[in-house]
């Protein structure tokens, strides 16, 4: 029991380190909204597919405090910080519950591609955060720790692309990258690099090129703004560490 109170202890106070309280209170509203939404469409005999995604999706809100439970001290993933969970939520709500629950993607215009420049962005900032789990964090200049997260940024845009392909290709109610439909000319991506000439068939590739187009363009926005914040705060740490050593 006393294992279990000290490890509880360890956790309450990573929580406390890492977060807001109004980000841990939208932790568990998003969580019941995605519970809510997997009822919801039990009852409405929503497809299977649909249904599942809702659910993976909702465990995917548990995700950092499972990973911190499962994972051996010795790894990093065993101190991943706390914030990465909120990021990961903010998928969650863009894709899951509004794309899905509120039928955003089939109903807003561009909203997918909205969806897909917020993501790209997003993930720059949980690349820096996982640094923070490393032993010599502090001693990385802002400069590395911009590149390690859009590296990880563009790692996971490859990634999501890869996904949608496999779901679409073994799982007959997938259809992520709209096949057969002929791409929108009023698409910016298309206006920019303008219709293949046979592009009859062209979706599945214009949709793949069109998601990494946006989430380049949201990865380079939340570079540039990480590497403000973080030269900042060097400047500051390193100004208070001076100030401390004229004081002593």
């Amino acid at each position: 029991m006393s294992k279990f109170k000290k490890w509880f202890n360890y956790e309450i106070s990573g929580l406390k380190n890492d977060l807001l309280l109004p980000e841990y209170i939208s932790w568990w509203a998003l969580r019941l909204l995605m519970i809510g939404t997997y009822i919801v469409f039990t009852v409405k005999g929503e497809a299977l597919y649909q249904r599942n995604l809702i659910l993976l999706n909702t465990v995917a809100t548990f995700a950092i405090f499972l990973l911190r439970i499962i994972s051996p001290k010795r790894l990093f993933t065993s101190k991943i910080s706390y914030r990465v969970q909120t990021y990961i939520d903010i998928f969650v709500l863009l894709g899951s519950f509004l794309g899905h629950g509120l039928k955003f993607l089939g109903e807003v215009y561009e909203y997918d591609k909205f969806m897909h420049v917020v993501a790209g962005g997003v993930v720059v900032f949980i690349g820096a955060e996982v640094l923070k789990s490393f032993k010599g964090n502090e001693s990385i200049t802002p400069g590395i720790k911009t590149f390690c997260g859009v590296g990880f940024s563009f790692i996971v845009i490859v990634a999501w692309e890869l996904m949608e392909f496999f779901a679409d290709w073994f799982i007959t109610s997938s259809n992520n990258q709209g096949y057969y439909i002929v791409p929108d000319e009023t698409m910016l991506f298309v206006k920019i690099f303008g219709l293949s000439k046979n592009h009859a068939d062209q979706a599945p590739v214009y949709d793949t090129n069109a998601d990494m187009f946006y989430a380049v363009i949201g990865c380079a926005v939340c570079a540039v703004i990480l590497f403000l914040y973080l030269k900042k705060k060097a400047e500051k740490t390193a100004e208070a560490e001076k100030q401390a050593l004229k004081i002593s």
